[in-house]
């Protein structure tokens, strides 16, 4: 008849009362949060679709916005007096270019036919059915035409002067092309659905396998999940959005394994809780067990007296027959054998535990050693890499501002002649004009009057005006283009570092221009020694950094100034600072706070290394919150080695 002591008796009644409490109190978490989870998983689904919604909106709405106010456009008004000359045609493709519209213009005349577009090859085209309309203003959904390749959405006005009968129509189009990229899937998959009386219709569906068609109807909230693929999905609908008399609603949907993820980690932790809550009650358990079974308290009293006297000929008493009777019977008999062996055991001991602190030392010694020499090897390998990234980079971009500035060269020195022509005609003009007879004059004059001579004088000058100011912006580029990438990186030069910030900042331009003010206090001025490459690399690395680090709107305050003989560099930012340990850490190698795949962690290293080259400090001052700044300090003139 199978036996069982009283501790294990009390550890399975314990370990039941423990399981019971803890499955319980698992059941009630995980059922209230449950419901929070589903609840947070519709809203998130809902504000997915409705972000969606929004952003094609807007799209829509910004190009009807555009669309009403370039009707009222004088160009666009010579449709109506029938002066069609090649000023509408290039007024479109201003428009298409300066607006970076996805799609294309067309102006018909009152007849219906195609008299100026942005799209080439389709003039004297008949107006489509499709955008025949009466109204001041329609939107036409995904349609084709004859002369346009793929469904597009389009934007259609009439050309109506006021008091007047339409004149003509002025038709926008966007590619539906670009409407099915801003509903590509990511992690959700988006329908578009032409809302209407009733709610109800097909939808169009865009998944990773292409597009198909879904029903939609009063009760999409309540379906409680969709199938698409073999894969299961939850959805939720946007509010419907308006563009002039289109309405349009976007369903957003998420696979149903990932919606419930939340629900999953929620599972796993309330398990790893109850193993937290578990294991110590076990615990306890096997201590109260112990409190509890005297028979177990004599044995580790006479295993105790063994241990201090280390008289291995004292014998535990044995009586009854349980479990413990069995460990005293077996305890006695090791004690004997160990009693036999117990010398032999010190000495062999003895000398493992020497050898084992002899080869320990030496494993740590040799392994502190590798490591050592694996950094120096990466950080070697890396700036290596670096070095030839930056001379590769150096002799393309020489090359690229080299091929602009040729054309550009040329276009600049055309500029002050043209000038000197066009004044050259106009006084040719006047002086025909005092000239001419009164009938030679009038002939002049409506000759003038009708190419439009006092408009396209002025806009000539504007038109010259802006090249100018367009040329000079492109060779602003290329040279700081040239500055920033110097061929001559791997070489000592005398240069102004505040060339150098400035070539920085050019570069760096497109990611701050619209959030972040950039302040520079130049003191310096003078001519330093140093690796200008090298040193513009470092000014990147950490503008980059300043630029990151301010998440929304801020400033970056750049100054230059000489102390002694040397040159003092800060660049400090408004961002989000950092805390002590982290700043402690910022100029280890492959250190990174960023994403994996953002961000290596060499950047700040590699500049360390480059200042130091250089014979100089880079310092940081950082506090959480307040922003950080970065302190270079080299010498005017670099120290030759002896």
């Amino acid at each position: 008849m199978p036996r069982f002591s009283l501790s294990v008796r009390l550890t399975l009644f314990f370990s039941f009362i423990v399981l019971l409490v803890t499955t319980t109190l698992s059941a009630v978490v995980f059922y209230q949060f449950g419901e929070k989870i589903n609840q947070q998983i519709e809203r998130n689904l809902t504000g997915i679709a409705d972000h969606k919604a929004a952003e094609i909106s807007n799209a829509l709405l910004f190009e009807r916005t555009n669309l009403l106010s370039w009707r009222a456009s004088s160009v666009m008004l010579d449709v109506v007096v029938d002066d069609l000359d090649k000023r509408i045609n290039t007024e479109l493709v201003n428009l298409k270019h300066y607006y970076q519209l996805p799609g294309d213009l067309y102006v018909f005349n009152a007849a219906g036919v195609l008299i100026a577009s942005t799209q080439q090859n389709v003039l004297k085209t008949q107006l489509p059915a499709a955008w025949q309309t009466q109204q001041d203003y329609s939107l036409i959904f995904k349609h084709e035409v004859p002369f346009i390749n793929g469904s597009v959405i389009a934007h259609v006005t009439e050309l109506k002067p006021p008091q007047l009968k339409t004149q003509g129509y002025l038709v926008m189009t966007h590619p539906w092309d670009d409407i099915s990229r801003l509903l590509a899937p990511n992690e959700s998959s988006f329908a578009l659905h032409k809302a209407h009386e009733g709610n109800q219709g097909s939808a169009d569906l865009f998944t990773a396998n292409g597009i198909q068609t879904i029903e939609i109807n009063d009760n999409f909230p309540e379906h409680p999940s969709w199938v698409f693929d073999d894969i299961r999905y939850l959805g939720s609908i946007s509010k419907s959005v308006s563009v002039g008399d289109f309405s349009f609603q976007i369903a957003a949907f998420m696979p149903e394994k990932l919606a419930h993820q939340p629900l999953l980690e929620l599972t796993q932790n309330l398990l790893l809780a109850a193993a937290c809550v578990g294991v110590p009650m076990l615990i306890l358990v096997g201590v109260l067990s112990r409190l509890l079974v005297t028979p177990i308290k004599k044995l580790t009293a006479t295993i105790r007296t063994i241990e201090d006297s280390d008289d291995l000929s004292i014998k535990v008493p044995v009586s009854g027959h349980d479990e413990v009777a069995d460990l005293g019977d077996a305890f006695n008999r090791m004690t004997t054998r160990l009693g036999e062996l117990f010398n032999k055991f010190l000495v062999v001991e003895k000398e493992l535990e020497n050898l084992n602190l002899n080869l320990e030392r030496q494993v740590a010694d040799r392994t502190a050693q590798l490591q050592d020499t694996l950094i120096k090897l990466q950080s070697a390998q890396t700036q290596l890499v670096q070095s030839e990234k930056m001379a590769s980079l150096g002799q393309l971009v020489a090359g690229i501002a080299h091929e602009i500035n040729n054309p550009i060269g040329a276009i600049y020195a055309n500029l002050p002649p043209l000038e000197e022509y066009i004044d050259d005609i106009k006084s040719t003009v006047a002086f025909a004009q005092s000239c001419a007879d009164e009938a030679g004059a009038q002939k002049l004059n409506a000759h003038m009057e009708q190419i439009d001579y006092t408009f396209v004088t002025e806009d000539l000058e504007k038109l010259l005006s802006s090249q100018k100011q367009a040329a000079n912006r492109i060779r602003n580029i290329v040279l700081a283009l040239r500055n920033f990438s110097r061929l001559d990186q791997g070489e000592v030069k005398t240069v102004r570092i505040e060339e150098g910030l400035d070539s920085t900042l050019q570069m760096l331009h497109h990611n701050y221009k619209d959030r972040i003010n950039v302040e520079t206090d130049y003191a310096l001025n003078e001519m330093v020694e140093c690796y200008a490459g090298e040193l513009n690399q470092v000014f990147m690395n950490i503008l980059a950094n300043a630029i990151q680090a301010i998440p929304d709107k801020g400033s970056i305050f750049i100054t230059t100034a000489r102390i002694n003989d040397q040159a003092i560099i800060s660049i400090a930012d408004t961002g989000t600072g950092m805390p002590e340990e982290i700043k402690k850490k910022i100029f280890d190698p492959f250190f990174t706070t960023k994403e994996v795949g953002e961000g290596t962690g060499l950047g700040l290293s590699i500049s360390y290394g480059i200042i130091e080259k250089h014979q100089g400090t880079l310092t940081v001052e950082s506090e959480l919150n307040r922003g950080t700044r970065f302190i270079i300090a080299i010498p005017l003139r670099l120290i030759k080695d002896a």
